[in-house]
């Protein structure tokens, strides 16, 4: 099921003919070269979006793009495609297709590379762009909140964003008043003045009331425009209500009996029975009324000024006023019985959802507390939902059954489980964990057998929640073996692919590896060891293990097991058809290319890899890395010229850049773009990217002459490498082998270094020194000393009580120090 996109959210509404023309407001509009936001902020009725429309309609071959705002905008995935679309459509770009899958990413860092690579495509043309937000006070969710900031902040200088809001919004607007970026209107500014009053009369082709009338109603309404509409719609004005101060009840009783009740009775049904809708769509107000010209009847309305609005004139949408929906709503539970509303309610939300307006039916149910209906609906489409990437959605739906103590069904409970992980709220999967254990206490829900296959995902999500925080590898082991054991329960959840990597480069940055904190050697066996198992070979986890051990292989130096790996999770990836796994590992068997002196090869591998993909991230991803060929092939023509076409704030393209400067000898830019990126890692945890910046930061330093600072970064990212065992950050920048060695005599001198830094870590890089006598690991002198006396695997593994597996992979790491590719060459060179 693929989401639908109403265009009627991103048309710009026109304004009428006789709209008073403010001049005061227009020629005061805001001057997008000076600033990057406007905010208009009052209650509704104000006439924000009308001004904003005069003011854009003003501008001429300038690009618009306008999106109409509604609560079920707060899932972050649903909102920005919106504004992806609405923007698209105003540049004539294809930026929403080509964004698309990044509107899945579930963490903090996914949400960061959505939003840059969407400035960075803004900055592309210098065309001026308008980008309306209108009614953006119904938006809560924080995770918006602090993507939007992030583009506001950063928005190239001919992009202006213009806000429509009814309340303060939690957006940093005093920093930007401080920086003179916003340019904001209130609705002491926005209120009809005693002259543009006279010219609202003037406008409609009203006479003028008498002077004491006429200020009663200047001063009644205070200047609020839908007050002034509703007192001149009223058959006797000379009497308005306190608009600002009068009570909700108050305002709809005023709006029914004055303006729904002189209307004839068939216009009254419909206006209640549609009023339930959010958008008013002709065929759907057709048949909830059983009538045949409801374009008509609401075109009609609309032109005489019933507080509704036109969306859109090609295949018209409409909507009320929401104070006056509101009104309806209320005049509606008045008028029938509560059988009878949840009757209209139940064949309303059944016409939206025959629509495919599945997210709008559901809303409608739950609203009014339909949930059996609502529940059944989610959980019918709960598979698309989280495929989708609109688990917000999904979680506040389920918020809001739990908030109201209506019984969850297991399945949702147990997927809210893992879309909260995914999204790395653990409060509420903290909060739903809890409630599941509590009812196998009341209930013993988990020793039904109806409720198996939710046990075994429930138990899992469990397991890969204490992998993803770098927990006890031996609990998540021991909870996986126990459902193993069990005789599988078949559920539709068997078949659902769970994208585990949305944009990363390299999948040891995602969040379920802990973002780089690689665990122990045989902690790491132990978990590769079970999603290994048969049960798992047709889901996406285990080609993500064979991935995440390649690029782990890779950095402890077993670059043959890594290829062994990587070639495995390379084929799965490419069975399960997610660049996200197959596209990292290209990456990773370039690098190892590069290791083997084969520049050639990898970029031809790169470029082949460039025919298997689409997406506009994936493409990026390649090209950036054959930059980082060209680089180590000396070619630097090329490498910038695939850098300029890939600019971005990534990581990866930061430090390939900063590569790119330190090989043009400009040191000095290198090192402020590694310590930009080192301290962004730093924000984000990200492990191995902090790493390799602060490597870098050393060789920046020694270039510019300051070897005892050099010395002290590289001692640095040697105690964060530590205790994850990154070997080939260092050994992959031969300029630092110098100051490696420096760092290891060190270490032997002092003890401080010794606290922090494991004598067996910083013996990897003996290496170094072409020593083959001490090359070795203490325990690797030990596995080689038993090989060279002629005895088998098998019996090396008995004497030093280890597996044959773990035996091999010492031999490879044996092998590769000591430069030799067999058994017996391994055994010539002891005894030459």
């Amino acid at each position: 099921m693929t989401a639908i996109l109403l265009s009627a959210k991103t048309k710009l509404p026109q304004p009428f003919l006789d709209t008073v023309h403010r001049t005061r407001l227009l020629d005061n509009s805001p001057d997008g070269r000076y600033k990057k936001v406007t905010i208009l902020r009052a209650p509704a009725g104000y006439g924000k979006t009308t001004l904003i429309s005069q003011w854009l309609k003003n501008l001429q071959h300038e690009q618009v793009a306008y999106l109409s705002i509604d609560s079920s905008d707060n899932d972050a995935p649903r909102y920005w495609k919106y504004v992806l679309h609405a923007v698209a459509k105003a540049c004539h770009s294809d930026m929403d297709q080509t964004f698309a899958p990044l509107l899945h990413a579930s963490d903090s860092a996914g949400n960061d590379f959505l939003i840059e690579s969407f400035i960075h495509e803004l900055s592309v043309t210098d065309k001026p762009l308008h980008i309306v937000l209108d009614d953006y006070h119904l938006i809560e969710n924080t995770v918006i909140h602090q993507m939007m900031t992030k583009l506001i902040e950063q928005l190239p200088d001919h992009v202006h964003i213009y806000i429509a809001t009814r309340t303060e919004i939690d957006l940093p607007i005093t920093k930007w008043r401080v920086k003179q970026w916003v340019y904001e209107l209130d609705a002491s500014q926005l209120r009809f003045t005693p002259l543009e009053v006279e010219q609202f009369y003037r406008a409609k082709n009203l006479p003028l009331p008498d002077q004491a009338q006429f200020n009663l109603i200047v001063d009644k309404t205070e200047g609020w425009i839908a007050g002034l509409q509703l007192a001149c719609l009223t058959p006797n004005h000379d009497y308005p209500l306190e608009w600002e101060t009068a009570s909700r009840s108050t305002i709809f009783s005023f709006l029914v009996q004055e303006i729904m009740l002189p209307l004839p009775l068939s216009t009254q049904e419909f206006l209640l029975r549609t009023s339930l809708i959010n958008e008013l769509e002709p065929s759907i107000c057709n048949q909830l009324t059983n009538r045949t010209d409801s374009f008509q009847l609401l075109e009609e309305l609309e032109k005489k000024g019933f507080f509704i609005v036109r969306l859109q004139s090609n295949n018209p949408v409409f909507r009320y006023h929401h104070l006056f929906a509101e009104a309806l709503q209320s005049e509606l539970r008045r008028r029938l019985t509560a059988e009878d509303v949840s009757s209209l309610v139940q064949e309303s939300a059944i016409l939206l959802y025959k629509k495919g307006l599945i997210t709008s039916a559901i809303d409608l149910c739950l609203h009014y507390e339909l949930y059996d209906i609502a529940v059944s609906w989610m959980t019918d489409h709960l598979v698309n939902f989280i495929t989708s990437g609109r688990t917000a959605t999904f979680l506040r739906w389920l918020h809001h059954l739990r908030s109201h103590h209506h019984p969850v069904p297991y399945e949702l409970l147990v997927i809210g489980v893992i879309a909260s992980m995914s999204s790395l709220d653990t409060d509420i999967a903290n909060s739903l964990i809890q409630e599941l254990e509590t009812r196998q206490i009341t209930d013993q829900w988990m020793e039904q057998e109806e409720h198996a296959p939710m046990v075994f995902l429930y138990e899992h999500a469990k397991a890969m929640g204490i992998i993803s925080v770098g927990g006890d590898l031996k609990i998540a082991k021991a909870i996986v073996e126990k459902q193993l054991n069990k005789n599988h329960v078949p559920s539709r959840w068997d078949t659902v692919h769970m994208p585990f990597n949305i944009f990363e480069y390299k999948l040891l940055r995602t969040s379920i590896s802990s973002k780089g904190k690689m665990p122990a050697f045989e902690d790491g066996l132990a978990i590769a060891e079970i999603f290994r198992k048969p049960f798992y070979q047709t889901r996406g986890i285990a080609a993500y293990s064979y991935g995440t051990s390649a690029e782990s292989l890779y950095e402890r130096n077993l670059l043959d097991y890594a290829k062994d790996e990587l070639d495995i999770a390379m084929q799965q990836g490419h069975e399960l058809k997610d660049p996200g796994l197959f596209i990292p590992m290209y990456l990773l068997q370039a690098k190892i290319y590069l290791v083997e002196k084969k520049t050639t090869s990898a970029l031809a591998l790169l470029t082949q890899a460039k025919t298997l993909v689409t997406e506009k991230h994936w493409l990026t991803t390649l090209s950036i890395m054959q930059a980082a060929c060209h680089i180590t092939n000396g070619d630097l023509n090329n490498a910038e010229i695939e850098l300029q076409a890939t600019k971005s704030s990534q990581p990866f393209w930061m430090l390939v850049y900063a590569r790119l400067l330190l090989a043009k000898q400009q040191p000095d830019s290198a090192l402020e773009i590694v310590i930009q990126t080192k301290t962004k890692a730093m924000q984000e945890m990200q492990v191995a990217t902090f790493i390799e910046a602060t490597v870098l930061e050393a060789i920046c330093h020694q270039r510019l002459g300051d070897k005892e600072m050099a010395l002290t970064i590289l001692l640095e990212a040697l105690k964060a490498a530590a205790p994850y065992y990154y070997i080939r950050t260092f050994l992959d920048e031969e300029e630092i082998y110098t100051l490696l060695n420096k760092a290891r005599h060190l270490h032997k001198k002092e003890e401080s270094l010794r606290a922090s830094i494991s004598l067996h870590y910083i013996d990897h890089f003996q290496i170094i020194e072409k020593q083959t006598d001490e090359l070795l690991t203490p325990r690797e002198k030990e596995v080689y000393d038993l090989l060279t006396d002629g005895i088998t695997n098998r019996e090396i593994a008995e004497q030093l009580f280890l597996s044959e597996g773990t035996v091999r992979v010492y031999l490879t790491s044996i092998y590769s120090k000591i430069g030799v590719d067999s058994r017996a060459k391994a055994i010539l060179l002891k005894y030459q």
